[in-house]
Protein backbone atom coordinates (compact mmCIF):
# COMPACT_ATOMS: atom_id res chain seq x y z
CA UNK A 1 0.00 0.00 0.00
CA UNK A 2 1.25 3.48 -0.92
CA UNK A 3 -0.03 6.61 0.82
CA UNK A 4 0.90 9.96 -0.71
CA UNK A 5 0.60 13.49 0.63
CA UNK A 6 0.65 15.97 -2.24
CA UNK A 7 1.99 19.50 -2.18
CA UNK A 8 -1.56 20.82 -2.46
CA UNK A 9 -2.23 19.11 0.93
CA UNK A 10 -4.47 16.46 -0.56
CA UNK A 11 -3.70 12.78 0.07
CA UNK A 12 -4.56 9.57 -1.68
CA UNK A 13 -3.67 5.87 -1.62
CA UNK A 14 -2.45 3.53 -4.33
CA UNK A 15 -2.12 -0.23 -4.28
CA UNK A 16 0.95 -0.36 -6.53
CA UNK A 17 3.39 1.89 -8.35
CA UNK A 18 1.66 1.03 -11.62
CA UNK A 19 -1.09 3.45 -10.60
CA UNK A 20 1.41 6.35 -10.27
CA UNK A 21 2.69 8.72 -12.91
CA UNK A 22 5.98 10.35 -11.97
CA UNK A 23 5.53 13.34 -14.29
CA UNK A 24 2.21 14.26 -12.69
CA UNK A 25 3.14 13.44 -9.11
CA UNK A 26 3.97 16.52 -7.04
CA UNK A 27 4.22 15.18 -3.52
CA UNK A 28 5.77 15.97 -0.15
CA UNK A 29 5.49 12.59 1.59
CA UNK A 30 5.30 9.12 0.07
CA UNK A 31 4.75 6.25 2.51
CA UNK A 32 5.21 2.61 1.54
CA UNK A 33 3.62 -0.06 3.74
CA UNK A 34 4.90 -3.62 3.39
CA UNK A 35 7.04 -2.43 0.51
CA UNK A 36 8.24 -4.81 -2.20
CA UNK A 37 11.45 -5.05 -4.19
CA UNK A 38 9.55 -3.93 -7.27
CA UNK A 39 8.52 -0.72 -5.50
CA UNK A 40 12.09 -0.08 -4.34
CA UNK A 41 13.35 -0.59 -7.90
CA UNK A 42 10.72 1.88 -9.17
CA UNK A 43 11.86 4.48 -6.65
CA UNK A 44 15.49 3.87 -7.50
CA UNK A 45 14.86 4.34 -11.19
CA UNK A 46 12.59 7.38 -10.94
CA UNK A 47 13.98 9.24 -7.91
CA UNK A 48 17.53 7.93 -7.69
CA UNK A 49 17.16 6.67 -4.11
CA UNK A 50 19.83 4.54 -2.50
CA UNK A 51 18.42 1.71 -0.35
CA UNK A 52 21.67 0.41 1.09
CA UNK A 53 20.53 1.29 4.60
CA UNK A 54 17.42 -0.86 4.21
CA UNK A 55 19.41 -3.86 3.06
CA UNK A 56 21.85 -3.79 5.99
CA UNK A 57 19.79 -2.32 8.82
CA UNK A 58 20.45 -5.34 11.08
CA UNK A 59 24.20 -4.77 11.00
CA UNK A 60 25.94 -3.20 13.98
CA UNK A 61 27.80 -0.59 11.92
CA UNK A 62 26.46 2.91 12.23
CA UNK A 63 26.07 3.08 8.44
CA UNK A 64 23.14 0.69 8.87
CA UNK A 65 21.30 3.39 10.86
CA UNK A 66 22.28 6.67 9.19
CA UNK A 67 23.64 7.09 5.70
CA UNK A 68 23.90 10.19 3.54
CA UNK A 69 25.14 11.21 0.14
CA UNK A 70 24.77 14.31 -1.97
CA UNK A 71 21.21 13.33 -3.00
CA UNK A 72 19.64 11.99 0.19
CA UNK A 73 19.83 11.32 3.91
CA UNK A 74 18.57 7.91 5.06
CA UNK A 75 17.57 6.97 8.61
CA UNK A 76 16.77 3.66 10.28
CA UNK A 77 14.86 3.65 13.58
CA UNK A 78 13.82 0.60 15.60
CA UNK A 79 10.30 1.18 16.87
CA UNK A 80 9.05 -0.88 19.84
CA UNK A 81 5.28 -1.32 19.95
CA UNK A 82 2.58 -3.68 21.20
CA UNK A 83 1.31 -6.16 18.64
CA UNK A 84 -2.18 -7.64 18.53
CA UNK A 85 -1.20 -10.18 21.21
CA UNK A 86 -0.23 -7.26 23.52
CA UNK A 87 3.41 -8.29 23.39
CA UNK A 88 6.07 -5.69 22.74
CA UNK A 89 8.03 -6.25 19.53
CA UNK A 90 10.33 -4.18 17.33
CA UNK A 91 9.80 -3.09 13.74
CA UNK A 92 12.16 -1.07 11.55
CA UNK A 93 11.11 2.38 10.34
CA UNK A 94 13.04 3.94 7.46
CA UNK A 95 13.01 7.60 6.50
CA UNK A 96 14.70 8.85 3.35
CA UNK A 97 14.68 12.57 2.68
CA UNK A 98 15.75 13.99 -0.68
CA UNK A 99 15.26 17.14 -2.68
CA UNK A 100 12.21 15.49 -4.24
CA UNK A 101 10.38 14.71 -1.01
CA UNK A 102 10.27 12.52 2.06
CA UNK A 103 9.86 8.75 1.82
CA UNK A 104 8.66 6.50 4.66
CA UNK A 105 8.90 2.70 4.78
CA UNK A 106 7.30 0.51 7.44
CA UNK A 107 5.33 -2.68 7.99
CA UNK A 108 1.54 -2.79 7.85
CA UNK A 109 1.38 -3.77 11.53
CA UNK A 110 3.36 -0.72 12.57
CA UNK A 111 1.27 1.51 10.31
CA UNK A 112 -1.97 0.24 11.85
CA UNK A 113 -0.55 0.78 15.33
CA UNK A 114 0.45 4.36 14.54
CA UNK A 115 -2.94 5.11 13.00
CA UNK A 116 -4.70 3.76 16.10
CA UNK A 117 -2.52 5.76 18.47
CA UNK A 118 -2.25 8.94 16.40
CA UNK A 119 -5.32 9.22 14.18
CA UNK A 120 -4.66 12.92 13.57
CA UNK A 121 -1.14 12.42 12.23
CA UNK A 122 -2.07 13.04 8.59
CA UNK A 123 -4.01 16.15 9.55
CA UNK A 124 -0.92 17.44 11.35
CA UNK A 125 1.21 16.88 8.27
CA UNK A 126 -1.31 18.65 6.07
CA UNK A 127 -0.92 21.81 8.14
CA UNK A 128 2.83 21.99 7.46
CA UNK A 129 3.72 24.17 4.49
CA UNK A 130 7.31 23.32 3.66
CA UNK A 131 9.47 20.23 3.25
CA UNK A 132 11.83 21.15 6.07
CA UNK A 133 8.86 21.39 8.42
CA UNK A 134 7.72 17.89 7.44
CA UNK A 135 11.25 16.58 7.99
CA UNK A 136 11.31 18.24 11.41
CA UNK A 137 7.89 16.77 12.19
CA UNK A 138 9.23 13.23 11.75
CA UNK A 139 11.91 13.80 14.39
CA UNK A 140 9.39 15.34 16.76
CA UNK A 141 6.95 12.50 16.17
CA UNK A 142 9.55 9.84 17.01
CA UNK A 143 10.57 11.72 20.17
CA UNK A 144 6.94 12.10 21.25
CA UNK A 145 6.31 8.44 20.53
CA UNK A 146 9.12 7.34 22.84
CA UNK A 147 7.72 9.64 25.50
CA UNK A 148 4.24 8.14 25.11
CA UNK A 149 5.30 4.49 25.17
CA UNK A 150 7.62 5.10 28.13
CA UNK A 151 4.84 6.90 30.01
CA UNK A 152 2.47 4.02 29.30
CA UNK A 153 4.93 1.49 30.68
CA UNK A 154 5.66 3.71 33.69
CA UNK A 155 1.96 3.78 34.56
CA UNK A 156 1.84 -0.02 34.46
CA UNK A 157 4.93 -0.32 36.65
CA UNK A 158 3.51 2.21 39.10
CA UNK A 159 0.21 0.32 39.30
CA UNK A 160 2.09 -2.92 39.94
CA UNK A 161 4.19 -1.24 42.63
CA UNK A 162 1.02 0.05 44.29
CA UNK A 163 -0.43 -3.47 44.32
CA UNK A 164 2.70 -5.05 45.77
CA UNK A 165 4.05 -2.40 48.13
CA UNK A 166 0.94 -0.61 49.35
CA UNK A 167 -1.89 -3.11 49.06
CA UNK A 168 0.59 -5.93 49.77
CA UNK A 169 -1.15 -8.26 47.35
CA UNK A 170 0.19 -9.96 44.26
CA UNK A 171 -0.77 -12.86 42.05
CA UNK A 172 1.21 -16.04 41.54
CA UNK A 173 2.50 -14.82 38.15
CA UNK A 174 3.76 -11.46 39.41
CA UNK A 175 7.39 -12.41 38.71
CA UNK A 176 6.45 -13.14 35.10
CA UNK A 177 4.80 -9.73 34.87
CA UNK A 178 7.90 -8.03 36.28
CA UNK A 179 10.09 -9.90 33.80
CA UNK A 180 7.80 -8.86 30.94
CA UNK A 181 7.87 -5.20 31.97
CA UNK A 182 11.64 -5.34 32.35
CA UNK A 183 11.97 -6.81 28.84
CA UNK A 184 9.70 -4.12 27.41
CA UNK A 185 11.71 -1.44 29.17
CA UNK A 186 14.89 -2.93 27.73
CA UNK A 187 13.50 -2.81 24.19
CA UNK A 188 12.54 0.84 24.64
CA UNK A 189 15.96 1.64 26.09
CA UNK A 190 17.84 0.01 23.22
CA UNK A 191 15.69 1.72 20.60
CA UNK A 192 16.06 5.06 22.37
CA UNK A 193 19.85 4.79 22.48
CA UNK A 194 19.91 3.95 18.79
CA UNK A 195 17.65 6.89 17.97
CA UNK A 196 19.81 9.25 20.05
CA UNK A 197 22.91 8.06 18.22
CA UNK A 198 21.27 8.57 14.83
CA UNK A 199 20.16 12.12 15.68
CA UNK A 200 23.61 13.04 16.96
CA UNK A 201 25.14 11.79 13.74
CA UNK A 202 22.64 13.79 11.75
CA UNK A 203 23.63 17.00 13.55
CA UNK A 204 27.22 16.46 12.36
CA UNK A 205 26.21 15.50 8.81
CA UNK A 206 26.62 17.52 5.63
CA UNK A 207 22.89 17.22 4.99
CA UNK A 208 22.14 19.21 8.13
CA UNK A 209 24.15 22.13 6.79
CA UNK A 210 21.55 22.52 4.04
CA UNK A 211 18.41 21.92 6.11
CA UNK A 212 19.48 23.72 9.32
CA UNK A 213 17.38 21.86 11.89
CA UNK A 214 20.22 21.67 14.40
CA UNK A 215 18.45 23.49 17.25
CA UNK A 216 15.24 21.55 16.76
CA UNK A 217 17.09 18.23 16.77
CA UNK A 218 19.01 19.25 19.88
CA UNK A 219 15.71 19.97 21.59
CA UNK A 220 14.52 16.48 20.71
CA UNK A 221 17.78 15.03 22.01
CA UNK A 222 17.24 16.80 25.32
CA UNK A 223 13.74 15.31 25.48
CA UNK A 224 15.15 11.86 24.75
CA UNK A 225 17.67 12.30 27.58
CA UNK A 226 14.79 13.02 29.97
CA UNK A 227 12.92 9.96 28.67
CA UNK A 228 16.06 7.90 29.23
CA UNK A 229 16.01 8.95 32.90
CA UNK A 230 12.43 7.70 33.21
CA UNK A 231 13.42 4.41 31.59
CA UNK A 232 16.25 4.00 34.10
CA UNK A 233 13.80 4.77 36.89
CA UNK A 234 11.57 1.97 35.58
CA UNK A 235 14.53 -0.41 35.73
CA UNK A 236 15.25 0.60 39.33
CA UNK A 237 11.63 0.28 40.38
CA UNK A 238 11.27 -3.13 38.74
CA UNK A 239 14.43 -4.33 40.49
CA UNK A 240 12.98 -3.14 43.81
CA UNK A 241 9.71 -4.91 43.09
CA UNK A 242 11.48 -8.14 42.17
CA UNK A 243 13.51 -7.99 45.38
CA UNK A 244 10.42 -7.19 47.44
CA UNK A 245 8.45 -10.08 45.97
CA UNK A 246 11.42 -12.43 46.42
CA UNK A 247 11.67 -11.40 50.08
CA UNK A 248 7.96 -11.97 50.60
CA UNK A 249 8.18 -15.39 48.97
CA UNK A 250 11.14 -16.25 51.20
CA UNK A 251 9.19 -15.13 54.29
CA UNK A 252 6.19 -17.21 53.27
CA UNK A 253 8.42 -20.23 52.65
CA UNK A 254 10.07 -19.76 56.06
CA UNK A 255 6.65 -19.61 57.68
CA UNK A 256 5.62 -22.80 55.88
CA UNK A 257 8.84 -24.54 56.98
CA UNK A 258 8.19 -23.47 60.57
CA UNK A 259 4.66 -24.83 60.43
CA UNK A 260 5.93 -28.11 58.99
CA UNK A 261 8.52 -28.31 61.76
CA UNK A 262 5.88 -27.76 64.45
CA UNK A 263 3.55 -30.34 62.92
CA UNK A 264 6.40 -32.84 62.54
CA UNK A 265 7.50 -32.48 66.18
CA UNK A 266 3.93 -32.64 67.53
CA UNK A 267 3.25 -35.82 65.55
CA UNK A 268 6.62 -37.55 65.89
CA UNK A 269 6.65 -37.80 69.71
CA UNK A 270 3.20 -39.50 70.02
CA UNK A 271 4.20 -41.70 67.08
CA UNK A 272 7.40 -42.64 68.87
CA UNK A 273 5.47 -43.66 72.01
CA UNK A 274 2.96 -45.65 69.96
CA UNK A 275 5.85 -47.31 68.12
CA UNK A 276 7.54 -48.37 71.33
CA UNK A 277 4.45 -50.13 72.63
CA UNK A 278 3.73 -51.63 69.26
CA UNK A 279 6.95 -53.67 69.14
CA UNK A 280 5.25 -56.71 70.76
CA UNK A 281 8.20 -57.90 72.84
CA UNK A 282 7.35 -60.67 75.29
CA UNK A 283 8.75 -58.91 78.35
CA UNK A 284 7.28 -55.41 78.51
CA UNK A 285 6.38 -54.68 82.17
CA UNK A 286 4.11 -51.76 81.22
CA UNK A 287 1.76 -54.18 79.47
CA UNK A 288 0.81 -55.64 82.90
CA UNK A 289 -0.02 -52.28 84.49
CA UNK A 290 -3.77 -51.86 85.21
CA UNK A 291 -3.63 -48.20 84.12
CA UNK A 292 -0.96 -48.62 81.45
CA UNK A 293 -3.25 -47.85 78.53
CA UNK A 294 -4.64 -44.52 79.89
CA UNK A 295 -1.17 -43.51 81.08
CA UNK A 296 0.23 -44.01 77.58
CA UNK A 297 -2.67 -42.10 76.04
CA UNK A 298 -2.04 -39.18 78.41
CA UNK A 299 1.68 -39.32 77.63
CA UNK A 300 0.94 -39.22 73.89
CA UNK A 301 -1.41 -36.26 74.29
CA UNK A 302 1.08 -34.37 76.44
CA UNK A 303 3.91 -35.08 74.00
CA UNK A 304 1.82 -33.44 71.28
CA UNK A 305 0.58 -30.46 73.36
CA UNK A 306 3.86 -29.50 75.08
CA UNK A 307 5.82 -28.86 71.83
CA UNK A 308 2.85 -26.87 70.54
CA UNK A 309 2.95 -24.65 73.64
CA UNK A 310 6.73 -24.31 73.31
CA UNK A 311 6.60 -23.16 69.68
CA UNK A 312 3.69 -20.87 70.49
CA UNK A 313 5.80 -19.05 73.07
CA UNK A 314 8.65 -18.85 70.58
CA UNK A 315 6.17 -17.11 68.23
CA UNK A 316 6.53 -19.66 65.50
CA UNK A 317 2.74 -19.87 65.27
Amino acid sequence: MIEILLKNKKSFKAHSVDELSVSELEFQVMQFTDYTNAELSWLEQNYGLDFKIMKHFEDIEISSHFLENENQAAFHFSIPYHNTEKNMVEEPLFIIVSQTGLFLFMSANLDVYFNDMYPAKINSLQRINDMDGIFKFQFEFISDYFADITESLSRKVKALANEILIEKEFSSNVMDIITKYNFNNLLIKEALLETTRVLRLYIKSDWEKHVELRESVRTELNDLDVISDYIQFNFDRLDDLRENVSNKIDLEQNHIFKMLTVVTVCISLPTFIAGVYGMNFEYMPELKFPFGYPIVLVAMICSAILPFIYFKRKKWL
